[in-house]
């Protein structure tokens, strides 16, 4: 899978209110890191919104189609561009309660609009943690973690 750019990376992540000229879309992305905790090597990718699907979704197929071992608990942490809406974090939901072993953390760098409270108050109903990057967060930790999906 090709890596993000610097730029695409700095320019969808950065939770900025305004955006200086010249404007660019902002893009839905998520990256995510499924980690063994059996010491394993971390599988790592990002996904985008497609036309039919949004990009939780295109994740949620990806790792059923992963074949994971369900006899070994993973650790899978998404970093998205924006929150997810109602329909996805339902989605999102209903796949970690069908897979107990998958723990799954949410990092996202907006909130998509405010009456997508309902989504997020699902997740974190469902033992989801979700959090909003910071600014110090989108610039520093997370991108220092997320480097690794960085060209």
């Amino acid at each position: 899978m090709a890596l993000l750019t610097a730029k695409t990376f700095s320019l969808q992540f950065n939770n900025k209110r305004r955006v200086n000229k010249p404007y660019y879309p902002r893009k839905a992305l998520l990256c995510y890191q499924l980690t063994p905790q059996n010491g394993s090597t971390p599988t790592r990718g990002h996904l985008k919104n497609k036309k039919e699907d949004h990009a939780e979704i295109r994740f949620i197929n990806k790792i059923k189609s992963m074949g994971l071992d369900e006899t070994q608990c993973y650790q899978v942490t998404c970093y998205l561009t924006w929150s997810p809406c109602p329909s996805c974090a339902r989605e999102l939901v209903d796949f970690i309660k069908a897979h107990r072993h998958l723990n799954l953390r949410i990092f996202a760098s907006r909130l998509y609009y405010h009456w997508h409270q309902e989504g997020l108050l699902l997740l974190c109903g469902s033992q989801v943690p979700v959090e909003v990057m910071g600014l110090p967060d989108s610039r520093g930790t997370c991108a220092g973690l997320l480097h690794r999906y960085i060209v």
